[in-house]
């Protein structure tokens, strides 16, 4: 049978000394994490975006005082600026993006190769119309060069 100490030992290990530090020696900003629970986000959603692991912010929550004081203060501050805001935004659509695409999400996986122009249609995708796309935009001077081009 595991001692107590041999116990807390491994759980630091995994967690971090005194669940300060997340995965790969990470450090938490635990006031990060508290305006993000005020903000609403899903325990889940913080321990993503603040780094830290559920049952680090578990044991926040259950044990420090101060941080569940952070977090009320933080509600009734409301949501602060607006570029701090956008910036966490962000970060959000990016942890789930993220996600969703390392899970394997077929329609993520197109909607983003969509936006990012790394895939077109197949009827989009001919030389052909694209060169007379080019061809009509050239002016008188551009396709008289062109055409003796052909005659080299």
């Amino acid at each position: 049978m595991a001692s107590t100490d041999t116990r807390k030992g491994k759980a630091a290990n995994r967690d971090g000394p005194a669940g300060d530090r997340a995965r790969s020696g990470q450090v938490v900003d635990w006031d990060d994490a508290a305006r993000l629970l005020a903000a609403g986000h899903s325990h889940r959603e913080v321990c993503e975006l603040a780094g830290c692991t559920l049952p680090q912010l578990q044991a926040k929550l259950a044990r420090s005082a101060a941080f569940r004081e952070a977090v009320d203060r933080h509600r009734e501050e409301g949501p602060g600026e607006p570029a701090v805001m956008y910036d966490r935004l962000r970060r959000l659509v990016y942890t789930h993006l993220e996600r969703l695409v390392r899970s394997g999400n077929l329609r993520v996986l197109l909607w983003i190769a969509d936006k990012l122009k790394l895939v077109q249609p197949i009827d989009k995708a001919m030389p052909e119309l694209e060169l007379q796309s080019v061809l009509r935009n050239l002016s008188e001077e551009e396709f008289a060069q062109f055409e003796a081009l052909g005659r080299r």
